[in-house]
């Protein structure tokens, strides 16, 4: 039996769990306060505080061999999914070249410390943030020289569509599958034949909990030159959204006001809606066949009003399937646990220096 630990560094968390092959043994969570890591200028200077405390956790779990640790991925670049194995070149490039300063870049050198320590020093990480198969069609704008890209929630997303697959009785390489993952940043893929072919990250369509979606270019010029640069970014990325409405990032709060008859609450949460139908239907044209299954994922995959609003507008295009909440530990550890049942073939990557 085979002992995969699973990491996924968040924010303010680092979550981690033991995985017997494909049945979880042990799950914890890590937390840290803001003020706990008010004092690392960089990502990377928490490296050492993290790594301790999860020692700490697998002292208390007893843990003395491990087959495999596997990390979330960080933002490496556009590289395709699946497993992809550490190496210095990996752990350099996310400490020194990342493509955003993001706590899952941790993910890679936490596994490798770990294995080379309590296992045989192999250690992946599985469909990073970055995954990028979008089709060249899907990548243009109406400026050359600025792209859409892929960056957001794959390893639950793909994660979601296996299950999806697997529930519709066909392997992932031949369904046609939408996955959109609501929380306090949204992102959606269009998953055709096994490959992400579009996708929609958090700054086009939709808005979020705290993401302001796409904008009206015209009306925002004189709000940009007004707030300039640094508060614009603040505005569209962590106080657009809900929290631009309600003062709250918290759905339930909002679900709460339209029960009392806000007919504000009401409005706000039938555009949040219509914004996931209109994501979901522009990602269908994309994969231009009959889609087997929609899939809600996230946090606010939780809400049964909001899930009862989007199926009822995307119902003609197919099946709604709810899988509120997120499996990237999960999906860590199946991911691996392919790679060591030679099932999958694990990439290795080179950066250059």
């Amino acid at each position: 039996m085979k002992q995969i630990l699973t990491i996924n560094p968040g924010a303010t968390s680092t979550k981690i769990a033991m995985y017997q092959d494909t049945q979880l043994a042990w799950k914890e969570e890590i937390t840290y306060s803001s003020q706990d890591l008010a004092k690392y200028d960089k990502i990377f200077d928490q490296f050492s505080l993290r790594l301790a405390d999860i020692e700490e956790v697998l002292a208390s779990h007893q843990v003395t061999k491990l087959d495999l640790a596997v990390g979330r991925g960080g933002l490496i670049g556009p590289v395709k999914s699946g497993a992809i194995k550490v190496n210095q070149s990996l752990v350099d490039h996310l400490q020194y070249h990342p493509v955003l300063e993001h706590a899952s870049n941790l993910g890679a050198k936490l596994a490798w410390e770990i294995s080379k320590k309590h296992g045989t020093g192999l250690a992946l990480i599985y469909d990073p943030v970055t995954v990028d198969s979008m089709s060249p069609v899907a990548r243009l704008t109406g400026i050359k020289g600025i792209e859409r890209r892929s960056i957001g929630h794959h390893l639950n997303m793909r994660a979601v569509a296996r299950k999806a697959a697997e529930k519709v009785g066909k392997s992932y390489d031949d369904a046609n599958l939408i996955v959109v993952h609501l929380g306090g940043g949204s992102s959606a893929s269009a998953h055709k034949h096994g490959q992400v072919i579009d996708f929609v990250s958090d700054d086009e369509i939709m808005f979020s909990a705290e993401r302001s979606g796409g904008l009206p270019i015209k009306a925002m010029l004189p709000v940009i030159k007004e707030m300039g640069l640094d508060k614009f970014n603040q505005l569209i990325r962590k106080r657009g959204g809900l929290y631009s409405y309600f003062g709250t990032t918290d759905l339930r709060v909002v679900e709460e006001k339209i029960a009392q008859g806000d007919q504000e609450a009401s409005l706000v949460f039938d555009a949040l809606c219509l914004g996931i139908s209109k994501t979901i239907a522009a990602l269908s044209v994309s994969i231009a066949q009959p889609i087997d299954q929609i899939c809600l994922t996230g946090g606010m995959a939780r809400s049964n009003l909001l899930c009862k609003k989007v199926e009822e507008r995307v119902h003609f295009i197919a099946p709604l399937a709810i899988y509120p909440g997120e499996f990237e530990l999960e999906a860590l550890a199946l991911g691996g646990f392919r790679v060591l049942n030679q099932e999958e073939e694990a990439q290795e990557l080179s950066f250059d220096a």
